[in-house]
């Protein structure tokens, strides 16, 4: 159905033993050591401290630099994740919807780099739901086209990446329910669309608008039922971009 379905994958359960250089809560640079073969790995402070960076609007260049590193570390080297686990899908609901993205970052953003994002979300799921507290982490997903095996796991948050020439690449199976509009109810019926590049104040190029047309019609989604991420999330974002709702919206089912 589409020109490209995958460009790879990170296998994510190998053991190692890695050394970081990383921020402390006083910003103060130090080194340290992270036992990426504990079950439970996420649970270290320094992790934790990552995640939570996220939700803030702005950081200090202390918390930037041990931000990048730490999101390095953890594409460069394997993590422990669980042989099963809770099973997320049960929740997934027929596709009705679509919410659409941008990675806000370089539109070559790599399929490894979109898979550490999506795992913060589901650290922080683990860090604070009943369900999964205290267990390993597992997604129950799988790099779409690779068989289901412990090595083609993934977190990632969007169901397809759209990279500015208009190439589509499904990341995951759409019975998948993923974390990425910020409210629970939408994402259990939803697709995630997310447009390779960083469009805060511009709009993505035709061919990459024209190409997520085409999977929000080969899924039969009206037009009343394609949202930008910031007209559902529950939280504050500028995603995909402050020209969306007045500018490139409707480009999406013209």
């Amino acid at each position: 159905m589409y020109p490209e379905r995958s460009e790879g994958y990170y296998g994510a359960w190998h053991t190692v033993i890695a050394k970081l250089s990383v921020a402390d809560h006083h910003s103060k640079i130090y080194t340290s050591y992270m036992n990426l073969t504990n079950p439970l790995w996420y649970q270290d402070p320094k992790i934790q401290n990552f995640v939570s960076l996220f939700s803030q609007e702005k950081l200090t260049k202390e918390e930037k630099s041990f931000k990048h590193e730490v999101l390095t570390f953890l594409k460069q080297n394997h993590f422990y994740i669980a042989d099963q686990g809770y099973d997320w899908d049960k929740w997934r609901l027929p596709i009705d919807t679509a919410i659409i993205h941008h990675t806000s970052s370089s539109p070559t953003i790599s399929l490894n780099e979109l898979n550490i994002l999506g795992l913060r979300l589901y650290i922080n799921q683990y860090l604070t739901d009943a369900d999964v507290k205290n267990q390993p982490l597992y997604s129950g997903h799988y790099w779409f086209g690779k068989n289901h095996a412990k090595e083609n796991a993934t977190f990632v948050s969007y169901h397809y990446l759209v990279r500015p020439s208009g190439k589509i690449i499904q990341l995951v199976d759409d019975k998948a329910y993923l974390w990425h509009a910020g409210n629970l109810e939408v994402n259990r019926r939803s697709i995630g669309i997310a447009l390779a590049g960083k469009f805060i104040d511009k709009e993505p190029e035709a061919a990459a608008l024209a190409a997520a047309r085409t999977i929000i019609k080969d899924h039969k989604i009206s037009s009343e039922n394609i949202f930008g991420h910031c007209e559902i999330s529950k939280t504050k974002t500028e995603c995909p971009g402050n020209l969306f709702l007045s500018s490139w919206k409707a480009k999406l089912f013209a």
